[in-house]
């Protein structure tokens, strides 16, 4: 098996080529050597073949850093693999030629390379809705109901597009090619064909219903369960309740975007929920037992003697479920003492006695402040 050659020098372009003079040199190669300007030579005819791999590898960064790396042991013991690798350059020449060498391609790649697109089946378009619920729902999972507005198939011409329900016919332009071929010059030249824009075949008599889509727009409620435990921002997969396809394609799937309404009592911290409760200071003080919301309802919680602003206590099991089954999370309460702001005369008096009395032994975090600042 003879060596291949470099591909820069197939090209005749440097190893620091821009994609623009790697683009110009294969237009001009490809034109010196395309079969239609040489016919019956098979040399010209793998001139191209070389020349048609050696841009498909330097004009993709990717496959052309590979080979500038590894040379054509890059692409394994088999070398470059055209029925795997062929795609940029079908798409660049159509480009700048536009289906010139469409017959061609398919006689020296195969039909795999050449009308693909008028041939695959069409999925249809993926739908996405946002929903809102609050945190106590997504603690226990819902049900909801969203309004789909989403693409159906005709029922009038069950999806064939035509009136009479025969669907298309061939196209009576191109006899079913999807192309038309003039001579030009030297080249013989393919064209995609107007009338049925490559298809091959055409509507004699258009669905008055869907316009010879097949296709028509309704609008459906659809259920949508909302799992125990959802996070804010998480999409679910509905598969199958988007648009169906055109041409009878498969359906495309529906995504619902759930969005957490912010509760007025909690914080959200992946399974936790964090609850501020306000106390006042004689509560602080004394201790009490006090009502604390939760997403259940309420419950009673001791508040021991002492307890400082800012104090953490934490509810076994009253957040929202683990991901995956495995429990729930807690609630935390967040202790806030909150100061008065306006005292009656006696109330005064009371706490201005109270001030005589106090002794810094009874507040040990001041005393060491009042400590740390004399060093000063």
């Amino acid at each position: 098996m003879a060596e291949k050659r470099d591909y820069y020098e197939i090209l005749g372009v440097s190893r620091n080529a821009s994609i623009d003079e790697i683009k110009k040199a294969y237009r001009e190669l490809a034109l010196k050597y395309h079969p239609d300007r040489n016919p019956g030579n098979k040399e010209a005819e793998e001139k191209f073949k070389e020349i048609t791999e050696a841009y498909e590898v330097l004009s993709d960064p990717e496959k052309r850093a590979i080979y500038d790396k590894y040379g054509h042991a890059g692409f394994g013991p088999q070398g470059f693999d055209w029925t795997q690798d062929f795609s940029r350059v079908r798409t660049d020449f159509e480009d700048i030629f536009g289906d010139l060498f469409s017959d061609f391609f398919s006689d020296i790649f195969g039909e795999s390379f050449t009308r693909t697109k008028r041939r695959e089946v069409i999925r249809g378009s993926d739908l996405e809705y946002r929903i809102f619920i609050s945190l106590k729902e997504a603690a226990n999972g819902c049900e909801k109901y969203v309004n789909v507005s989403r693409y159906d198939k005709c029922n009038v011409c069950n999806g064939t597009g035509s009136r009479s329900g025969r669907g298309k016919v061939t196209c009576p332009h191109c006899h079913g090619t999807g192309q038309v071929t003039y001579t030009q010059g030297f080249f013989t030249i393919s064209q995609t064909c107007r009338r049925c824009k490559g298809e091959g075949k055409i509507l004699s008599d258009p669905c008055p219903n869907c316009r010879g889509t097949g296709r028509v727009r309704n609008t459906h409620k659809i259920l949508v369960k909302i799992p125990a435990g959802i996070e804010d921002g998480t999409s679910l997969r509905l598969k199958g309740e988007g648009d169906i396809g055109p041409n009878g394609g498969p359906r495309g799937d529906l995504y619902i975007t759930v969005f957490i309404e912010k509760d007025k009592f909690f914080e959200r911290k992946d399974s936790d929920i964090i609850c501020e409760v306000p106390i006042t200071v004689l509560q602080a003080i004394l201790g009490d037992e006090i009502e604390v919301p939760t997403l259940t309802g309420k419950v009673k919680m001791k508040i021991p003697p002492g307890t400082q602003d800012g104090s953490l206590f934490r509810l076994k099991n009253l957040g929202l479920p683990k991901p995956y089954g495995y429990g729930r999370g807690d609630q935390i309460v967040k202790i806030k003492v909150v100061i008065p702001t306006k005292l009656s005369r006696s109330q005064r008096k009371l706490y201005e006695e109270l001030k005589e009395m106090e002794n810094l032994n009874n507040y040990p975090n001041l005393k060491e402040y009042y400590e740390r600042i004399k060093e000063i």
